[in-house]
């Protein structure tokens, strides 16, 4: 307990001199505060857990977090933030799990010299796991999503129909591109890793409540990308496939970052970090055609469920869409 409370105590010191050295930074306000804002406790507790799981891992994380800033409300630096804060969480998540004695952890390791580096290596005994985690910069699609009257959420209808459908009210275009490009990355990450032996590969996105927009983008029957209509192909006209990724898992939670950064009410969570209970709403695992199972463990621990679950199925939010008309 008291080398957690110095720990503690260290990583909540590096934060504030890192968010207070620049000349301006989207959390300052949060660390100001006297008592600290809630948001600022909250991050550090998950920085400390990662630290007591894996040491370094905890203080790396904060130090990237006072590092992100210095030009007054620069919305990419707000992006980048939120994306930090999802690595933190996911990380945190996958490190707290009842892994079998003996489990290690590695950090961004590289399975060949200069080769990419995955999130986080899992070495359990008889079973590797890998995991990456990507979040997209959703301020500026956020924002056209509030305004616009139309959604479309899939490559489905082309851009001159979707202009006259939406008339003065505006269009927001699907996020697609982002799902593609960490497929993509992903991919070249855990590939040398599965060259050198057996191992489970996970792709983690963190999203917001709009859960739909990653769904549809991946499994969307004419246009998905993990689907024989995907809209991602070769010069060949074959439909680019991503097999050394086993499974994917949407997270819906960047919703809960925002209202904690904007000072709202998390109204279902304790704290910006409360990852949820068994009886909130689910976050989603979508299955690689060819991949390998997803452990329990592993999709216990995300609070994740099979896309097509029967608790899934029955909402509306999880479902694949092509057009969304906002009243």
């Amino acid at each position: 307990e008291e080398e957690r409370r110095i720990a503690w105590l260290a990583l909540f010191r590096e934060l504030g001199e890192g968010v207070t050295g620049q000349a301006w930074h989207w959390f300052a306000h949060h660390l100001h505060m006297l008592p600290p804002h809630p948001f600022a406790p909250s991050i550090v507790d998950a920085a400390v857990d990662c630290e007591e799981r894996l040491p370094g891992l905890g203080q790396s994380l904060i130090a990237d977090l006072g590092r992100i800033g210095g030009i007054d409300r620069h919305e990419p630096h707000y992006d980048q933030l939120m994306q930090k804060l999802a690595e933190i969480l996911v990380l945190r998540q996958l490190l707290i799990l009842d892994w079998p004695e003996g489990t290690t952890f590695e950090h961004e390791p590289a399975a060949i010299a200069g080769g990419k580096r995955p999130e986080l290596k899992v070495n359990a005994p008889g079973q590797t796991y890998l995991f990456e985690i990507k979040t997209p910069s959703l301020l500026a699609h956020a924002r056209q999503r509030n305004e616009n009257g139309m959604q479309a959420a899939a490559r489905i209808v082309d851009r001159e129909m979707l202009d006259q459908l939406a008339g003065e009210g505006g269009v927001t275009l699907p996020r697609d591109n982002p799902v593609k490009d960490f497929l993509i990355d992903s991919e070249a990450k855990f590939a040398p890793f599965k060259a050198q032996g057996p191992a489970i590969a996970v792709l983690i996105i963190v999203w917001d409540d709009f859960i739909y927009e990653p769904i549809t983008v991946l499994t969307q029957p004419q246009c998905g990308l993990l689907t024989a209509a995907s809209y991602y192909r070769t010069r060949d006209d074959v439909p680019v496939l991503f097999p050394s990724i086993d499974g994917i898992i949407a997270v819906r939670h960047l919703t809960y970052f925002n209202r904690a950064a904007g000072d709202e009410p998390l109204v279902e969570r304790a704290h910006a970090f409360d990852f949820g209970q068994e009886s909130d709403l689910p976050n989603v695992l979508i299955p690689i055609p060819g991949g390998q199972e997803v452990p329990e463990l592993v999709l216990r621990g995300l609070r994740a469920l099979p896309v097509n679950h029967p608790m899934v199925a029955i909402a509306a939010e999880y479902q694949p869409v092509e057009l969304v008309f906002w009243i």
